[in-house]
């Protein structure tokens, strides 16, 4: 079996499938864990990009891979904090195939008139501004060691020669060792045929030119690497995941001739998101500047945001 295949089955079939928490009582921890800061300054950066007509209501929003919901419940509650009226000029949309996971956040967003899709492949967005926060790193891929790619047998990791196609691709990359999405190619062919205009957010690890494997398996907040835990034990229970290669991102921004507006640390990036503005204007401060601690010292350096408009 296919790496890529295995680690679809192990991810989207099993684990996601069944609606696992994310924060203290999950695997795994994300920005959107430490509190309503975050979405709180996407959503100033959403009204900043409306602001200075980088986007122009009417506009859909859409949020992919919502898990709990909590990120959209965060990013709209401030919406109507900061400018309610934007209200009457957007129409919000949630993209999950998982129904146990559609049922969390229909309950998380309770009062908010919003769309559930399956897939991208079911849209036609007009005007969007779409976001996501680690959806790239949840995409299934391949393991790539020069002539040779990972296949699992017996629920263990073998390296055979690799294809062909794959390794054209990887070529185009300069990719010798790491991992390679076939599906992130996928996701950007139909994110151009869904949406006539769009700005698309989104925060991620990543790095440039990976000469490494960055696959891990995150359980109870502990790391495990692949290639020593056993995968039996682990498969489907625990999450798994890898740094995007961004120098593939930007190759396929530039092929469907999307522009990019952002690429740059998550912390640099939420402190251009008006953060003082937001915090002065609070009436928690203290609970914010605690959350805005975590968020900008707490995370690797590998953690991005990047940002392209069609």
């Amino acid at each position: 079996m296919l790496f890529s295949e295995f680690f679809e089955k192990w991810l989207h079939e099993n684990y996601y499938k069944n609606a696992v928490f994310v924060g203290k009582k999950g695997d795994f921890y994300t920005a959107v864990s430490v509190g309503e800061l975050f979405g709180s300054l996407l959503a100033n950066h959403f009204l900043n990009l409306v602001d200075e007509e980088i986007l122009k209501p009417p506009l859909q929003i859409v949020e992919i891979g919502a898990n709990e919901g909590y990120l959209s419940r965060d990013f709209l509650s401030a919406l109507v904090k900061i400018r309610p009226s934007i209200f009457e000029k957007i129409e919000f949309f949630i993209i999950e195939p998982h129904e146990k996971l559609q049922f969390l956040q229909k309950q998380n967003l309770k009062g908010v008139e919003f769309s559930h899709k399956k897939t991208l492949k079911e849209c036609h967005f007009q005007n969007a501004f779409i976001f996501c926060n680690e959806l790239f790193d949840s995409f299934a891929c391949e393991l790539i060691d020069n002539d040779k790619m990972a296949f699992v047998e017996d629920y263990k990791l073998i390296f055979k020669p690799i294809n062909p196609t794959i390794k054209k691709e990887c070529e185009l990359l300069n990719l010798q060792k790491g991992e390679f999405s076939p599906h992130l190619s996928n996701f950007f062919k139909d994110l151009d045929e869904a949406c006539e205009r769009f700005v698309f957010a989104g925060f991620d690890y990543g790095e440039f030119l990976p000469h490494r494997f960055s696959l891990r398996i995150y359980q109870n907040h502990q790391l495990y690497g692949p290639f020593k835990a056993s995968l039996k034990e682990y498969f489907g229970k625990s999450d798994l995941t890898y740094n995007v290669n961004f120098t593939h991102l930007k190759y396929l921004i530039e092929k469907h001739h999307f522009k990019l507006l952002n690429l740059k640390k998550q912390n640099q990036a939420l402190l251009e998101f008006d953060f003082e503005n937001l915090i002065n204007q609070s009436d928690n401060k203290e609970k914010l500047l605690v959350q805005a601690k975590h968020l900008f010292f707490n995370f690797d350096a590998k953690f991005h945001f990047f940002e392209f408009q069609k």
